[in-house]
Parts: structure tokens; sequence; C-alpha cells
């Protein structure tokens, strides 16, 4: 009888199946009709939902479920942007062969006096002097449409929402530090990007394989000691030091080392008015509840260092901080001069400094601002050409500044007041009215299991004496519960033990390690010296009889 129900659901099921089959039977279809729904389907400017791509409901009522595709087996349909030029192709390898085609070709424009290489790829301002420096950079752009066509396959299998960033940017592109592989020392270099991936995978292939790898599979990255399970886990690790991306946004160009970091940038371009989910510490919006929930945690602090009363919001925060904090060694050497950065993010920001000219220009037209960073071209464009002024102001008077160094100067020369322990400067969050005041509430969570019982504990009051036992000819001495019965005293036991016992079948005393310390007047050690005896199976002659501690 229990089986009943379930046989009457998959007839209704199989029943509703049959009966649309047989409906769409006489339905003619037209080429334009198919067209036509390619076309709306294709389009997805007022769709919110951001349903998994991995299961999804048929039109018959019955659930059925995809399978992820694979980045290797997505469809390409790579188009080439260079000036004049309308080649398309669905093979990586074909396409970045084309656009290596174009390099012969550059335009060679004056700049300040000098002869420059400018790209010429549509909506892309970049050039320079250097003759490898454009080599390198025409070839990303060859990687760069291969991740934007993976990206516009993605929004449309999950139906996201379209980005709404200024589609101009969606080929100004930053590509990578040089391409040096440091496998091992390997040092080689390269002017491909996607073929300095190709060359970074072969050293992997020598890599032990399965789920559980005994010891570990070991990373032999130059500075890198890390471990990983499996080689799975190591070449996604891997991505850190070649700076791989695997997907990008097809209206703004912006790329992301995972599908899911895509699809937080996509729902985050929904309208602020659409936005229902409000942070209740800043009041910022944001479109689902959980990027809010993301948000949140970065308000909580419960991750303290050992070493000072920082605290931070997450255990690669807490990482940065003891780094840059309490750790003096650089592991990340230059290979060009003899500068070494305690992060790959400073040593890739060092290299800027090896390169001729600079590598960002503004893009607002008459302004001919240009310079080496991206942060500082950001602050430009805030500074010259952004409508709203940062302002910082105090919280106890009127008075406000354009720079937060100086407010804080402000804050301890005036109001006097210090630093939070552990930290070396204030914190400002942005109101209501656009201007940065002081941060004035910090949530830090304690975890009472971390803290010392030491200061709770309570020894027994309770008293303890020594008991010698004779056993055999020597005597032992045991640490017990003094209960105010009589013993025999040390020196009874002492006069009963003849001296022709003393050396037989004395026990063998392993090393023994003597640690000798030198202290200053407050007692702190500034000298330790061990010294390793030799073991022997004979003590040395003494008048008294020896005693065994247990």
């Amino acid at each position: 009888m229990a089986d009943l129900p379930k046989k009457l659901m998959t007839s209704k099921i199989l029943d509703r199946c049959s009966k649309w089959v047989e409906s769409q039977q006489d339905y003619p279809y037209l080429e334009e009709d198919t067209a036509k729904r390619k076309l709306e389907e294709s389009e997805y400017d007022d769709w919110y939902n951001t349903d998994s791509e991995f299961d999804s409901v048929s039109e018959c009522g019955a659930k059925r479920h995809k399978v992820g595709i694979q980045l290797k087996n997505e469809a390409l349909d790579l188009t080439c942007e260079w000036t004049a030029c309308t080649f398309r192709s669905n093979h990586m390898d074909q396409f970045m062969r084309h656009v290596s085609s174009h390099i012969p070709n550059i335009h060679i424009s004056m700049k300040d006096d000098n002869e420059v290489y400018a790209c010429q790829w549509k909506d892309c301002s970049y050039y320079t002097d250097v003759c490898d420096e454009i080599v390198q950079h025409v070839n990303y752009h060859a990687y760069h449409t291969k991740l934007k066509c993976i990206g516009s396959n993605v929004r449309g299998r999950t139906k996201l929402p379209r980005c709404r960033r200024d589609p101009e940017w969606r080929n100004i592109i930053d590509s990578p530090s040089p391409h040096m592989c440091r496998w091992e020392e390997c040092l080689q270099m390269f002017k491909n990007y996607q073929m300095y991936l190709y060359h970074v995978t072969i050293h992997m292939k020598d890599c032990p394989r399965g789920n559980r790898v005994k010891d570990g599979v070991k990373c032999k990255w130059t500075g890198c000691n890390g471990k990983y399970p499996s080689l799975y886990k190591l070449r996604d690790h891997m991505k850190c030091h070649t700076k791989e991306k695997i997907v990008a946004c097809p209206d703004c160009g912006a790329t992301f080392a995972s599908k899911t970091k895509f699809h937080t940038h996509c729902q985050r371009q929904i309208p602020l008015e659409v936005q229902g989910f409000q942070c209740s510490h800043c009041n910022k919006f944001y479109p689902t509840e959980k990027i809010l929930r993301d948000h949140m945690r970065s308000h909580v602090f419960n991750y303290k260092c050992s070493l000072c009363d920082m605290s931070c919001e997450s255990p690669a925060s807490l990482a940065k901080h003891v780094r840059y904090r309490h750790v003096s060694t650089r592991t990340f050497p230059c290979q060009l001069c003899s500068h070494a950065a305690k992060s790959q993010q400073d040593l890739d920001s060092h290299m800027t400094v090896h390169t001729n000219g600079p590598n960002f220009s503004c893009h607002f037209e008459g302004c001919l601002y240009t310079c080496k960073g991206a942060y500082t071209l950001d602050r430009h464009v805030e500074r010259v050409h952004g409508l709203a002024v940062r302002w910082y102001c105090c919280h106890e008077c009127p008075i406000k500044y354009r720079k937060s160094y100086r407010l804080t100067k402000h804050l301890i020369e005036t109001h006097q007041l210090q630093l939070p322990s552990g930290h070396k400067r204030f914190h400002y969050t942005q109101d209501e009215d656009g201007c940065y005041r002081l941060q004035m509430v910090r949530y830090e969570a304690v975890d009472e299991e971390n803290e010392s019982l030491v200061k709770e504990a309570k020894l027994p009051d309770k008293k303890y004496k020594l008991e010698l036992n004779q056993t055999t000819s020597l005597t032992k001495v045991k640490i017990v519960e003094d209960n105010m019965e009589e013993v025999e005293t040390v020196q009874d036991l002492q006069e009963e033990i003849t001296d022709s016992d003393v050396g037989k079948s004395m026990p063998v005393i392993s090393n023994i390690l003597i640690s000798i310390d030198e202290v200053d007047e407050k007692g702190n050690i500034i000298k330790r010296q061990i010294v390793e005896t030799q073991e022997t199976n004979e003590l040395p002659p003494s008048e008294e009889p020896p005693l065994i501690l247990t």
C-alpha cells in the first residue's frame, strides 16, 4: 500500500509528459520563430534570477539536472577586435596565431617627442616604447577574449543580469607582470600568457597523482613551501603564482579567478532600488542575503594576534599583519635587482620600477595624466574628474580635512585620543552625508576556549611528603600525600644500607642534557648553553648511598 501513492505520482507525470509531446507534434515551427526564440533567450537585461546552472525545472513539471561544463569543453566564439579585422575562430590556438600576426603591423606614434608602440585593439589606449612589452600586451588580448567568451556562456546558462558598468573599459586590460616560470628555478620567459600557462602545467605532470597522496604534493615554486593532498589542489594553488583567471565579464572586461566571484560581480550590478538587504553597521545595500552575510563578517574581528593586541577579521588578514608587523624576512627576491619583497603582490608592484614609461593613462578626453599604478590612476580620477569630494570630518568639532592622516593628527593632538591597542592608525567609515568619520564601534569575538585557565585554577589544600622504600639495596623516594602516618626517617634507612651494597646492579642512565642559562639582573635569559653527558652503566663513587627518584 505504501508504494501505491508513488506509482500514482509517476503515472501522472508520465501522462503530463506524453500529452505535452503530442501537443507539440502538430505545432508548425518556422525558422523566424526559432530565431526569435533564441534571440529572446539570449537577452537577460531584466532577469534578476540567479538559479544555479546545475539544476532547473522542465516545462512538464519534473526537475532535470544539468552537468557542469568544464572550461576545456566551453564552446568559444573568438572574434578579433584589431582595427579593420573581422577574423573569427572557434579554436584558441588558431586564434592566438592570428592575433600574433598583427604584431609586425603595430602602429608607431609620437608621444612626448618619443616613438612609442600603440595597441590597435578596439577601445585599448595602451602604448609603450619597449618592444617586448607591446608583444606581451597584444598576446594577452587573445587570452582575454577567451575569458570573455567563457563569461558570456556562463551568464547565458545561469541567467545572470547584465553588467551595467561602462562598456568602454571592456578591453582596458592590465596584463600580469613578466611571464617568468619559477618552478625549480626554471626562469624561462614567455611573451604569450597562454603558452606560459601551458608550460607551467607541463611541470606539474611529474607530480604524484591520487586523491590522498602520502606526505602531500609539494609546490616547487621558488619561495613557496606549501604541500597539498592532491594534484588537483596543487593546480588550484598555482593560480596564486601565475595570476591565472578563468572567466571575464563580457560587458566590462573584469577578470575573475572563479565562477563564484563572477556570479557575485553580476549580482552586484542589480540597480540600487532593487537591492533590499542593508547592513546595520555601515548602512550599505546589497542585492542578495549571501553577499550581505559575507560583508557582515568583515565587521567582526575574531582572530587575535598572539604577539600583540591586534585582532583581524580573517586568517588571511592575520597572516598579513604578522608578515608585515612581526616578521623581518623577505622571501620574494627580485630577479632583476637586489630588492626583496614580503609578498608576491609587493614584488609585482616593484616590477613596475623596471618598466620604461607609464603603464596607465587617464581615459578622460583632454587629460594627459599618466602613471605606473592602477591605484594611483583611480585616486587621480576621483580627485580631478570625480564630482564628489572625499572629506574627513572630526566627530568632536566642525573641522574637516581632505587627507586622513591630517584628521588623525588633529584627533591625537587636539582631542587627546589614543590609538587602539595593537593598531597603527585610526579607521574611518563613511556616514550618510558622505563624510568619513572615526569608527566608534568595533566588534571583536572572544573565544572562551582559548583563554588561559591558569588564573582560575586553584591548587587543592593538601600537603605532600617524601616516602622512602627499600625494595632492593637501593633506596627509592616517592612523593605522596601526607596522611599524618609515622614512617621511618631517611637517616634510619641510610644506616641499614652497607657500603658493600653500593655499586651492585646499577641502572643504565641515559644521556643527560644540562642547560646552563646566564641571566641579567632582571631575570631575562641572555645566554644559554646545553651540555650533553655520556651514557654510563656505573655511578661515580660516593660515600652516601644513591637515591633514585620515581
